[in-house]
């Protein structure tokens, strides 16, 4: 699976606004944006193919450019130059002070052949930084940012931001926007802070029962003192894996579904979710009578009255946490899984969110209580998951060369049982399928005849338990 290289670390900056922000001030965060306050960073890593076989003469010429438009393109985003603070309520708000970004410069001496497909990349922690938790929000950046030149003239862009004032959709355009910036094209999404378009109605009013959130107690300190999930330097009883669906082995599992007893006319995130869903409960061979919960974000983005603008900058995100037997989603056709998050998706609507915002500021306005999701992220059962099939991600040109992958960076502080839908370059309805979970799981996943039906042509499991 390819050689153990290294990578070297050349420099570390600071990057702020180009111009400084006009008005140093302080930003309302909605409760979603409240919610994702957890002390940890969220990883991802952009993979572009050069365009030739000439390679990057100039490294540090290269690595300037990056930095001079990563600075630009902060004018747009004061927040994320920003840190942020809590107020006299103990809420978080973000503070516009120009403290700037984190960027990093790396090269390698790995090729990208150096790996039958990149998705396997096994040096890949390395390309973007492996420090995930924050120990302190009042120094910490927002986003940090690695850019390493591969031997073969490849560039790998790592992120790691903070989700706490901005969804996966809100990155995305971030990325995109320093591209366009960075092949002096003009920002085609600008970012709209109006967070307050999502504040809780005075007085609140719930009006639906919640079912995806709890209330709990609140918790001092970091999460590098809540949550030691290993003892330092013992390996990771954890793997991911990312499989490749195409799309007519995308488009089988639809019908699979469609034509199953509970006749669910599912869309193609239906049926991959509710696949996922039934082949790791049977691979982790849960007991009947445990309760699974199918763990997704639904976006407020389309469903919020009045409509958020275009370009809204924030958490749109409401996490959804869907509950069933496990034995139910064992042994009942993949198509009652489907009709389960079918109805769940129907069932959220715009009154709902707001009952779910509005149940939040209660709670919060409780200054002992926190909102926790309504799942357990480190038992073994539940399965959370996210779809970006429908972002734009391959629209994005630094003008190096083609993005031909990008990935989540997993970590064992994120819990165990994750399976993402993200586009494949080919388009359409061809998908790339990362799963995370424990490694006999796994193991159990490569022998499962549903999985397998689906999936002919999966290697060896040994071929990936190195």
């Amino acid at each position: 699976m390819g050689a153990l290289w290294g990578v070297d670390l050349k420099s570390t900056s600071v990057i702020v606004p180009a111009s400084p922000t006009p008005i140093q001030e302080r930003r309302f965060l909605s409760n979603l944006d409240q919610v994702f306050t957890g002390q940890w960073y969220m990883n991802t890593v952009w993979y572009f193919k050069p365009a030739s076989d000439h390679l990057i003469q100039d490294q540090d010429a290269f690595f300037k450019g990056l930095k001079d438009s990563l600075s630009r393109l902060l004018i747009y985003y004061p927040a994320l130059a920003g840190r942020l603070v809590k107020n006299e309520n103990n809420r978080f708000e973000v503070e516009l002070n120009d403290k700037g970004v984190i960027f990093r410069e790396a090269v390698t001496e790995a090729r990208f052949d150096d790996w039958e497909d990149i998705k396997d990349c096994t040096i890949e922690a390395k390309l973007t930084f492996e420090d995930t938790i924050i120990a302190d929000y009042n120094t910490a950046p927002l986003i940090r940012t690695q850019a390493t030149l591969f031997k073969c003239g490849g560039i790998a862009l790592g992120f790691s931001m903070a989700h706490a004032i901005h969804d996966g959709w809100a990155a995305m355009e971030f990325v995109k926007s320093w591209s366009e910036l960075h092949t002096h094209l003009p920002v085609s999404t600008p970012p709209v802070f109006a967070n307050h378009l999502m504040k809780a109605r005075d007085p609140p009013v719930v009006s639906i029962p919640i079912k995806d959130y709890i209330s709990v107690p609140k918790v001092e300190g970091s999460l590098s003192s809540n949550y030691q999930i290993f003892e330092e330097g013992a390996p990771s009883p954890y793997q991911a894996i990312t499989f490749r669906f195409t799309a007519q082995q995308v488009d089988a599992i639809i019908q699979e579904v469609r034509n199953g007893p509970w006749k669910v006319e599912a869309s193609s995130f239906v049926a991959m979710a509710a696949f996922t869903w039934k082949v790791m409960t049977e691979a982790r061979e849960l007991p009947d009578d445990t309760t699974t919960r199918y763990v997704y974000p639904i976006s407020c983005r389309q469903r919020w009255q009045p409509p958020l603008p275009r370009g809204f900058f924030g958490n749109t995100a409401h996490i959804s946490s869907l509950a069933a037997k496990a034995g139910d989603i064992k042994n009942k056709h993949v198509s009652y899984a489907a009709k389960l998050i079918y109805d769940d998706l129907s069932a959220t609507t715009t009154e709902y969110l707001k009952s779910v915002i509005d149940w939040m500021e209660i709670e919060l306005q409780k200054n002992d209580r926190d909102i926790g999701f309504a799942c357990d992220f480190y038992s073994g059962g539940d399965v959370q998951s996210t779809s970006m099939v429908n972002f734009p991600i391959f629209e994005v040109n630094f003008g190096w060369g083609t993005l031909i992958h990008n990935s989540f960076t997993f970590q064992p502080l994120l819990g165990d049982g994750h399976a993402y839908l993200f586009p494949a370059p080919e388009g359409g309805r061809n998908r790339l399928v990362p799963i995370y979970m424990k490694r006999l799981a796994m193991k159990n996943l490569f022998r499962n005849e549903l999985f397998r039906r689906f999936q002919p042509d999966l290697k060896d499991y040994s071929y990936y338990s190195n």
